[in-house]
């Protein structure tokens, strides 16, 4: 098994054109003298969708299946300045679909929810504690749609399907192209986990093309347990998907590639050593990182190296998967963190 069975395989499925790309992977050079690593950043905040991110790249297989199958709308959910849910829209609206977004929180103009509302997605609000909970109101939804005669696509949450995984087996396979052409080779890949879609799909992707390099997940969100099933299970589901009938993966890798301490509380708490993690990295190399994801994961890289868990002149790569929309939903706090 090689590239080009994987780039074989993928182009069975169908899929939609919604990224720029190849996104850059470029030299953090100031940080990299500052920690005793080679650091690169894979720029997945440079997607071009809506504000960019990781989830571009899982809605271009998404999509393509809803584009392939003739669904007219998409119904999908997160927290209420979900990135996710924000690409969505957008990539609904580009495909000529109607976009529903079933979100928790508490109503509020501004941040990820401000732009869902400038391209004028349908947005349905709920006051519950995970977004996990949103999927009964995505069946309701679903329901009401369907006898209105739409024929609705329901996506959940992060666009974290074996579907949308594909999108991170075609990453892995464009860093691998990009390395190739640098001349490089990587100890470890970093990168933020979540929903889970991301890492199963890295996590895949590399076990076949670079399985010497080291993939570290840092957990920003869901319970440890319930990511590490879901991951486990995602890989799975695509490895069948790909007519993989080997095993790669064990449940037990994913347990140690899994970093959990990075959440500060859980999803959504703003803390001040990650907003003055996120001020060091944009004065140093020039680019932002997020408070919710990539700020926390980010954060994570640092500690690992500080511990000598990723030794010194290590070849590090950090996949930037966007989220800026944050720092405008947090401007409050992190202003009051900062004193300015």
């Amino acid at each position: 098994m090689n590239i080009q069975y994987l780039k074989k395989k993928l182009s069975e499925f169908p899929r939609v054109k919604l990224m720029w790309g190849p996104t850059p992977i470029v030299y953090a050079e100031n940080i990299s003298k500052d920690l005793g690593i080679n650091l690169y950043i894979k720029r997945d905040d440079l997607t071009g969708l809506a504000l960019g991110g990781n989830k571009t790249r899982k809605l271009e297989f998404i999509m393509g299946k809803a584009v392939e199958q003739k669904y007219d709308t998409v119904i999908t959910a997160g927290a209420l300045h979900s990135n996710h849910a924000l690409q969505t829209a957008a990539a609904a609206k580009k495909l000529g679909m109607d976009a529903v977004l079933v979100l928790r929180g508490k109503e509020e103009n501004k941040g990820n929810y401000f732009m869902d509302k400038i391209i004028d997605a349908d947005t349905r609000v709920f006051n519950v504690k995970t977004s996990k909970e949103l999927r009964v109101f995505m069946d309701d939804i679903k329901r009401e749609l369907a006898t209105k005669g739409k024929k609705p696509l329901v996506i959940p949450v992060g666009g974290s399907d074996s579907v949308g995984a594909l999108g991170y087996i075609n990453a892995a396979i464009e860093i691998n192209e990009q390395l190739n052409e640098l001349n490089l080779d990587l100890d470890y890949v970093v990168s933020a986990t979540s929903s889970g879609g991301t890492q199963a799909g890295t996590t895949l992707g590399y076990k076949i093309l670079a399985p010497s390099t080291k993939i570290l997940n840092i957990g920003v969100g869901d319970p440890r347990e319930e990511l590490l099933s879901d991951v486990y299970n995602l890989i799975e589901e695509t490895q069948d998907m790909l007519g993989i009938q080997e095993r790669l993966i064990e449940k037990k890798e994913v347990d140690l590639n899994t970093i959990d301490g990075y959440g500060f509380g859980g999803y959504g708490t703003i803390v001040r050593e990650v907003v003055d993690l996120i001020r060091y990295v944009a004065k140093l190399e020039g680019f932002y990182l997020d408070p919710v994801y990539t700020g926390k994961a980010f954060y994570g890289l640092m500690d690992l190296v500080r511990k000598k868990v990723i030794p010194q002149d290590s070849n590090v790569l950090f996949i930037h998967t966007g989220g800026l929309g944050g720092l405008f939903q947090y401007e409050d706090v992190i202003s009051e963190l900062l004193k300015f």
